[in-house]
């Protein structure tokens, strides 16, 4: 990874000589007061009240001509004037076509040349062309940004300093319901000491005792099963060390005995049997209907969604446990991969206004700008009613439009009801404590096809295995294959990227 990284950075020095670095671009326009430092703005501030720095925003379901960005714009500008900070700024309508393709292919032709550009995927060939600006001294120099970075953030923007994003790391948490729970006798040893074998107890008590059909469904993949049991059984990241050698987890012999595992499980009929044809509604329909007890969903707002969804459906018993992740080797829910952000807020290298564009994130980072970010218009979304933020029927309607991190979300007033259910809060709060960072190298453009082969054998082997097609011992014979179709080609590139 640092490799690769070298080599973008030497690239964009060599263009920097073309293009120029943030300080001169600044200089170069008369609208906003150059800085000596990027992201640090000088005294007299960004532009004039009379000129405005004009900064042009692209973002995803963000048109011009919605009313809710309309109103964001305003409160924007509004809030950056007050601390001396001017700037217009237009939200520009998305080209056409699937966000995540259609903007980075627009940009690279020079169909649309955005200050800010909020990418979802095909960021990396654009930084590689040198057309993305590096953050690391705009969020050093920020006012509010760096206090709002989790760690997950800080190693992200130090390995790909090209994205932006404050979030909480997209961790699956496991659910259950506390009626569901209550059942069950093996329900607090799980909570207490959730080794595999207590798991394993509370799954078959599940079934044994019709709680639910099923323990555990899923949507076509092991993803959501995976954040539960993965580090239990040594699967402690995407790249872990077997005989003193780096090799792909999928292909250990960790994988293999936690596919024992799984196949145990689904023999036992703990496993629903279409977890392999779900689709992510019909999951999802499968455990508001009760017919599944447990499920994996994306820590913070995603739980949200489920508790205030299976709360209306059955009631207030009804709500959801957040449950640990299963300890064994290791503990932890789904490593996080570090090696860049996979979304978030690019910076134009070609901008003339980098300063002022960045101001604008950082605004929205500030405690202004986040309580504008989180509960939209007073007046409209929310009231201050008895020193107390009130939310207003039209709440549901807003979403953050920046930064999803509630990380020092400390509006004032305070809020008279919390923003998520205690579900919802107490996985993020989990997805902290159990954190484990992924150890991963980007895919070399030669191998991504060996790559995708080895992949879609995995796939084959460990579901064939799961519903019993095929007995774990094949697994040795996905491993020989695995390794015809391109693991022995990485085992270089890994001692490159990883050292021995």
């Amino acid at each position: 990874m640092k490799k690769f990284l070298s080599i973008l950075l030497m690239s964009l020095m060599v263009l920097s000589v073309f293009v120029g670095c943030g300080d001169k671009s600044t200089q170069e326009t008369p609208n906003e007061t150059p800085s000596e430092t990027p992201g640090e703005t000088s005294e007299t501030g960004i532009g004039t009240k009379e000129s405005p720095v004009e900064v042009s925003i692209i973002l995803k379901d963000a048109s011009p001509n919605d009313e809710a960005i309309q109103s964001i714009v305003k409160a924007i500008e509004e809030g950056m004037a007050e601390e001396e900070n001017y700037v217009k700024i237009t939200f520009l309508e998305p080209p056409t076509g699937t966000y995540g393709e259609a903007v980075p292919l627009a940009f690279r032709t020079g169909q649309i040349s955005p200050d800010i550009i909020y990418f979802q995927g095909g960021d990396l060939p654009v930084s590689n062309d040198g057309l993305l600006e590096d953050l690391t001294e705009y969020v050093q120099n920020s006012a509010y940004v760096k206090n709002l970075m989790e760690e997950h953030t800080k190693v992200k923007l130090e390995n790909y300093p090209y994205l932006l994003w404050l979030a909480p790391a997209r961790v699956p948490a496991p659910v259950m319901r506390k009626d569901f729970a209550d059942q069950l006798d093996s329900f607090d040893a799980v909570m207490q000491d959730p080794t595999v074998e207590n798991y394993e107890k509370m799954l078959t008590e599940i079934v044994e005792k019709g709680v639910a059909k099923y323990a555990i469904t899923s949507d076509g993949d092991l993803s959501r099963m995976n954040t539960v049991f993965n580090q239990a059984f040594g699967v402690t990241g995407t790249i872990v060390k077997e005989d003193g050698k780096w090799v792909f987890s999928k292909a250990s012999e960790f994988e293999k005995n936690k596919l024992e595992f799984f196949a145990r499980l689904y023999k036992n009929g703990l496993i629903d049997p279409e977890y392999i044809t779900k689709q992510w509604d019909t999951m999802e329909k499968s455990f508001y209907e009760g017919e599944a007890a447990f499920i994996a969903g994306t820590a913070g707002a995603v739980i949200n969604i489920y508790n205030n969804k299976m709360t209306q459906t059955h009631g207030e018993g009804a709500e959801l446990v957040v449950l640990p992740p299963a300890k064994g080797v290791s503990q932890g829910y789904t490593a996080i991969d570090v090696s860049k952000e996979s979304r978030g807020f690019a910076i134009n290298a070609q901008s003339k206004v980098k300063d002022a564009a960045f101001a604008v994130l950082d605004f929205m980072a500030s405690p202004k700008g986040n309580m504008l970010d989180k509960l939209g218009i007073e007046g409209t979304h929310y009231n201050v009613e008895g020193e107390k933020i009130v939310f207003t029927e039209k709440f549901p309607e807003w979403y953050p439009r920046f930064w999803e991190t509630l990380n020092k979300f400390e509006p004032t007033p305070e809020l008279a009801e919390p923003m998520m259910s205690a579900p919802g809060l107490k996985s993020l709060e989990m997805a902290k404590e159990y954190y484990v960072e992924d150890v991963n190298v980007l895919i070399p453009d030669h191998l991504i096809s060996q790559w995708d082969a080895m992949n879609t054998l995995y796939k084959e082997y460990s579901s064939d295995i799961i519903r019993g097609v095929r007995p774990v011992s094949d697994f040795d014979e996905f491993v020989e294959k695995w390794n015809q179709s391109g693991g022995t080609e990485f085992e270089s590139y890994l001692v490159e990227q990883l050292g021995n």
